[in-house]
């Protein structure tokens, strides 16, 4: 019997029994064979349920009140469960406990809080002009025989590739296995699989743990934990075309969760399959499913009117806006009818994937060292960031760029089509 994803959210597994959540069949038949159709238009055209009812994307300012940054601290209690008999041996078997995650897994994060919270050292990870100088005074502070258990997040941002960016990681591994100190270490899926072939690194932290993935029996659960977190709660969402709900109602104080599989006599004939859809694209990663889930979302632009004059009134001293009861409607367009990221096809196409993969073998990249692990010159670089940026595949926050989550799901089919390293999961 399956486990109750109510009881069952967070959990952590090892990596090799991870399994993706499935495609749904008819997904399959309509990128393979009828995928053309609908990017010539040709395909059939959902019916709205109202033909009055014109949607315009919901704004930023409401998509952070009704479906806010997730709280991973949720997945705390989880890290302790995977490591009961490891945290109370008194020497256990093996010092280094290693949680591997995709970009947007929310594991670092996790890990973060969870050392906070058990008062374990949180290491930073180097500056990339000391991995480039060998490490040396980074690595004295990790070797400095106290033995106080540490958590490293981002092994990832422990090394570069780059002719002089492999030297301090492989001292640090080093440094991991003599020494009999306490390890968590967090690194991303891509970058452990680049250390599996450069370094074997399986063979030496052996089983690492990987959140177990959020499938549709999970994010039906989760997602109306973040929405009921938020502080505008009270919101429905319904699917465009046929009004059925996207998420299940609460009843009693409780969601009820309908059966997942196809329609049978228990099954209810009111909830829709979004959820089965993002569950496959977003490979069961849930920052990946919340990003595209919060671009899914639109709203009425009858009710954004309203919205806003009832605002209005409300700064010029009349009465304050109603609170929205659960007759508040947030319409999500069917899945095949989202606009999704896709790599462009220019002639640059062969760079372009070149710059997507370096982004995620590092798990993101400041700008200046860019040039260090591709080779091309600064300023074709540049641009092919800013493409990819305009087509929503990469951001740049503070100068550091990473892979958006809304477009990782094209971005790894594409590398992967093309032969390049990817993850496992």
């Amino acid at each position: 019997m399956a486990a109750d994803p109510k009881q069952d959210l967070w959990r952590f597994i090892r990596l090799d029994q991870y399994t993706r959540p499935p495609e749904p069949a008819q997904e399959k038949v309509r990128r393979g064979i009828f995928g053309l159709w609908d990017r010539l238009g040709w395909g059939e055209k959902s019916r709205p349920v109202s033909r009055e009812l014109d949607l315009s994307q919901a704004p930023r300012e409401l998509l952070d009140e009704v479906v806010p940054v997730p709280d991973w601290s949720e997945g705390i209690a989880a890290v302790t469960a995977s490591l009961d008999d490891w945290l109370d041996a008194t020497q256990p078997e093996t010092p280094v406990q290693v949680f591997v995650g995709p970009s947007y897994s929310g594991t670092a994060q996790i890990l973060a809080q969870w050392a906070e919270a058990r008062g374990w050292d949180l290491l930073a990870p180097p500056e990339p002009e000391q991995i480039l100088a060998g490490g040396k005074e980074w690595l004295a502070q990790v070797d400095d025989g106290s033995g106080a258990p540490l958590v490293l997040t981002h092994l990832e941002h422990c090394y570069l590739r780059h002719y002089d960016g492999l030297t301090m990681l492989r001292r640090l591994l080093e440094i991991i296995l003599s020494h009999r100190r306490r390890w968590i270490v967090g690194c991303d899926s891509w970058a452990w699989a680049y250390f599996r072939q450069v370094f074997k690194v399986d063979a030496m932290l052996r089983s690492p743990w990987i959140l177990a993935p959020f499938g549709q029996e999970r994010l039906q659960v989760w997602l109306p934990e973040v929405i009921e977190g938020a502080p505008t709660p009270g919101f429905v969402f319904r699917q465009s075309d046929n009004g059925k709900f996207i998420l299940p109602l609460a009843s009693g104080g409780e969601t009820e969760l309908p059966d997942q599989d196809q329609p049978e006599p228990t099954a209810s004939p009111n909830l829709s399959k979004f959820l089965k859809y993002l569950a496959a694209y977003s490979r069961g990663i849930p920052g990946i499913a919340w990003a595209v889930w919060r671009h899914s979302l639109y709203v009425a632009m009858l009710q954004e009117a309203e919205e806003k004059e009832a605002e209005k009134r409300a700064e010029e001293g009349g009465e304050p806006p109603a609170v929205p009861g659960v007759d508040k409607t947030i319409w999500v367009k069917p899945w095949h009818q989202i606009a999704r990221p896709t790599v462009p096809s220019l002639p640059e196409r062969a760079q372009l994937l070149m710059v997507l993969h370096a982004l995620m073998l590092h798990g993101g990249l400041k700008e200046r060292l860019f040039p260090k692990v591709l080779p091309m010159a600064p300023m074709e670089i540049i641009e092919y960031l800013y493409l990819l940026q305009n087509a929503g595949l990469v951001k740049s926050e503070q100068g550091f760029w990473r892979v958006t989550p809304e477009g990782y799901p094209a971005v790894r089919q594409e590398l992967q089509s093309e032969g390049y390293l990817t993850d496992a999961i």
